[in-house]
């Protein structure tokens, strides 16, 4: 199989993944929903890069939003979980050690919250900033845990994967 085929093929069951965590490990919250799919993002950021960690990013939560009725939220999400995994995959590679993951996870989670705040903003005024921030910070933490264990989960043979040739 030629590498842009493998890819492609590896971005979309990527964004497949993050859409279904994003649906279906979540709970509801003031302004919209928390959920497991920053995990799988940050991951598939460190893990491939930042050109398939972006598009698979941006495609699988913005198909989350719109199909759990929230496409209000789909644009916004495409632009912001997109670029957040675009700085977290050119910070660290998967071979990067691991406080270099950690410190990209983070940097993609303060443009996560930074990002939501902003649209948060424009949606539903001021007073809204606030319980979304928190409910953000909260799930960009749990995020970067799921992430880490991913990235660094031993029995996973991606060197298998081969994406390179």
């Amino acid at each position: 199989m030629n590498k842009d085929l493998r890819r492609m093929t590896f971005s979309a069951l990527f964004a497949a993944l993050i859409m279904l965590a994003t649906m279906f490990l979540r709970i509801p919250g003031a302004t919209g929903y928390y959920h497991l799919g920053d995990g799988l993002i940050y991951a598939c950021a460190v893990l491939f890069g930042p050109a398939m960690g972006g598009m698979s990013a941006a495609v699988g939560s913005a198909l989350a939003d719109w199909l759990s009725g929230y496409a209000v939220w789909a644009p916004w999400t495409f632009v912001i979980k997109g670029l957040a995994a675009v700085a977290i995959g050119f910070l660290a590679s998967r071979r990067s050690p691991p406080l270099i993951h950690v410190l990209a996870m983070v940097a993609g989670a303060a443009i996560t919250v930074i990002g939501y705040g902003l649209a948060t903003y424009v949606m539903y005024g001021a007073p809204a900033v606030i319980p979304e921030t928190y409910g953000n910070l909260a799930q960009t933490g749990v995020g970067i845990v799921v992430g880490m264990l991913l990235v660094w989960w031993k029995r996973i043979p991606l060197d298998d994967l081969s994406l390179e040739q």
